[in-house]
């Protein structure tokens, strides 16, 4: 369900037809608080296509060193991980959480399909469906109609309209701020009262079970406290993550029923100045995650955070001091009772960097498929038996023998 502020005038052109846009199902904002704290995912996606060697350093292999002359991170100056990988100085927030095991990378992660087009990986990605066009709702989308509990707050895009993840039929909420979940506009109280007395009429209809409900939906995200002591960063270009990450917390620790929260974050299309762009990218991001631990509390230990990206950047660097469209990458994973403090790849192998290692002669492999780790999260964060998995990922064969190792 997409509802951010909704005018009179937006309202009256949404019509009937459009109301179906407003959907929640009976009783999704008024779900008694759960007694025992539910799993929560939260979706962080690095839009552009992140480059992975440059964020997780392989600096134990030295054709790192040699094929980015340039970008590359001096070697010496990595914070070190685990005695071959390196951490990027601009991403040292992250350091604690590691060493405090709430913290994984997955590395040589990734898309098996061939594209390199912004577009079509991240609808592969977050379909759940690499190379396969006719599958056009979300994986996360499907995961809420099994776990879900046929309540729209149980799946929140945080930004103005639903991220492709959560598209299907499953009900869910897009707004991009709590305090914006609201009607605005001249006499929204009067405006309200007069709806739910149109609708109340309705009630045994679709429509009219559909209004009364957005407006319930209101009423429980209305009602969720903002309030927190945790002060968190701000972006140089304006980027709200910071924001996204608080009211992220707020509905988490509410307890209102929230099982999935998608947050987009751009600028990750390093094409030219890599090091600024990381600093501006990987700096903010670093640091906010840190501070949505804090906030989260206890709620950690049922909270797992993933950051994806579509795909990485080429191994060689360009002419203007960056990186083109490559392939392998890393995910990171925080929370959720994993077992962290470790640099995953498939094997514990390094795929490794020399030209006949490299996919198509020019980029990092990929190892582990994007798959394994959202099955791994489904199954053993979300609960989702094995069967369901495989029905969540359409077309993948879903074995825990190739998960990447989350929660060993």
């Amino acid at each position: 369900m997409t509802m951010p502020t909704v005018t009179r005038r937006q309202f009256l052109k949404t019509g009937a037809v459009g109301l179906t846009a407003f959907f929640v199902p009976a009783l999704a904002g008024r779900a008694a608080r759960a007694a025992t704290p539910s799993a929560v995912l939260v979706v962080i996606y690095m839009r552009g296509g992140a480059d992975g060697l440059n964020m997780v350093i392989p600096a134990g292999d030295p054709l790192y060193y040699t094929s980015r002359p340039t970008i590359r991170i001096p070697a010496g100056t990595e914070l070190p991980l685990d005695g071959f990988f390196g951490l990027n100085p601009q991403l040292s927030d992250l350091l604690p959480l590691y060493a405090a095991g709430e913290l994984a990378f997955i590395h040589a992660c990734g898309s098996p399909a061939t594209t390199r087009s912004h577009f079509l990986s991240q609808s592969f990605m977050e379909r759940g469906a690499p190379g396969n066009n006719a599958v056009k709702d979300g994986w996360l989308n499907r995961y809420l109609a099994i776990g879900g509990g046929d309540r729209a707050v149980a799946g929140i895009s945080l930004k103005n309209s639903k991220v492709r993840a959560l598209a299907g039929a499953a009900p869910s909420l897009a707004f991009p701020r709590i305090d914006e979940f609201k009607l605005t506009g001249n006499f929204a109280a009067e405006r309200r009262a007069a709806l739910t007395a149109r609708y109340a009429l309705l009630v045994d209809t679709v429509l009219g079970r559909s209004m009364v409900d957005a407006l319930a939906a209101i009423d429980v995200v209305g009602n969720v406290s903002t309030a927190t002591d945790v002060v968190y960063p701000t972006s140089p270009t304006g980027d709200p993550l910071g924001a996204a990450l608080a009211d992220a917390a707020a509905l988490i620790k509410a307890e209102i029923g929230v099982r999935v929260i998608a947050i987009d974050v751009p600028g990750w299309d390093h094409h030219a100045d890599t090091d600024g762009a990381m600093r501006r990218a990987g700096g903010y991001l670093a640091a906010a995650l840190p501070a949505f631990r804090t906030d989260l509390g206890a709620r950690t230990a049922t909270t797992l955070t993933l950051c994806m990206t579509e795909f990485g950047r080429r191994v060689k660097e360009n002419g203007a001091g960056g990186s083109d469209h490559g392939h392998g990458t890393v995910m990171m994973a925080l929370g959720g009772g994993i077992t962290g403090g470790r640099v995953l790849t498939r094997g514990g192998q390094w795929p490794g960097l020399a030209p006949e290692q490299l996919w198509n002669g020019q980029d990092l492999a990929v190892t582990t498929d994007f798959r394994d780790v959202f099955a791994e999260v489904l199954h053993r964060h979300l609960g989702i038996s094995l069967g369901d998995c495989g029905s969540i990922l359409p077309g993948f064969a879903v074995d825990p023998t190739t998960f990447p190792g989350l929660y060993a």
